[in-house]
């Protein structure tokens, strides 16, 4: 299969509707760990307040850096008191971090690591079976989907990536080995250069189109790839840039040697 930079990563970032506007980053990965969730019912709010802010109610950049501390020490007594963080807020001249633990006793633990910080934090920690208060921030379907392509064009663009030329754009998904061979058919009637691997779990493919990174292309593009392996049994699994166009065509022309001698 073709190395390609990007995928999906556990963070993601949005920003909310709301007056004033939330931005957030949360961990859509721990959405499906249901043996985590059972074992860590206790949601722990840390909240900072009394910062400086921008016109947007955002921290500035020398709050920022006082938040990196509290990161720092709210991180290292999760990690020693059987906790993890699972999402911030920032907004409205409000910065908080949310974490479940396996416990209340990291409650303690936190208040001695943050004393005296500032800017003022306070810590609460309450019994939160469902993780309601992860509900809140969660993404799922096309929000997530839309959410992970608006945070992968935007880390590609902090590289230095010239978003205004075209790239080919490499989309990963899994179809079951019976019926690899329809769903690489259909990708290429859509208009997909692909290639696939098999494992024990299936077939990989790796859809490939050339086009602008747009929200707008991406989601297109997504929909097609969905439409054709859904109903195959198979799932999308994500995009990224190809980084060496000749590596694909190789692999590509390999890939059709091998269907045309099946």
């Amino acid at each position: 299969m073709v190395a390609k930079r990007g995928g999906m990563p556990d963070w993601i970032s949005y920003q909310t509707g709301d007056e004033p506007s939330l931005e957030v980053s949360v961990d859509v990965e721990l959405d499906d760990d249901r043996d985590f969730r059972a074992d860590y019912p206790y949601a722990v709010t840390i909240a900072a307040s009394g910062f400086s802010v921008d016109t947007d109610g955002q921290p500035t950049e020398a709050a920022a850096e006082q938040l990196f501390t509290l990161e720092q020490r709210v991180e290292s007594a999760c990690e020693e008191h059987d906790a993890e963080s699972v999402c911030t807020v920032s907004g409205a001249g409000r910065y908080i971090i949310y974490a479940y633990a396996a416990n209340a006793e990291v409650d303690t633990a936190l208040r001695e690591a943050l004393a005296g910080l500032k800017p003022p934090v306070t810590v609460s920690v309450e019994r939160d079976d469902q993780w309601q208060t992860y509900e809140r921030y969660v993404l799922r379907g096309e929000q997530l989907e839309d959410a992970r392509d608006a945070d992968q064009i935007a880390q590609l663009d902090e590289e230095g990536e010239d978003l205004d030329q075209p790239f080919e754009v490499i989309f990963d998904c899994n179809v079951p080995d019976a019926r690899a061979s329809e769903a690489l058919q259909a990708l290429r009637q859509a208009g997909f250069e692909t290639l696939n691997e098999s494992d024990d779990e299936g077939d990989e493919i790796q859809a490939v189109r050339t086009m602008s990174l747009t929200p707008q292309n991406l989601k297109a593009a997504r929909a097609e790839i969905v439409r054709i392996v859904t109903p195959l049994g198979g799932a999308y699994d994500g995009w990224g840039i190809d980084p060496d166009d000749e590596e694909f065509e190789e692999s590509d022309e390999e890939s059709d040697e091998e269907s045309n001698g099946d």
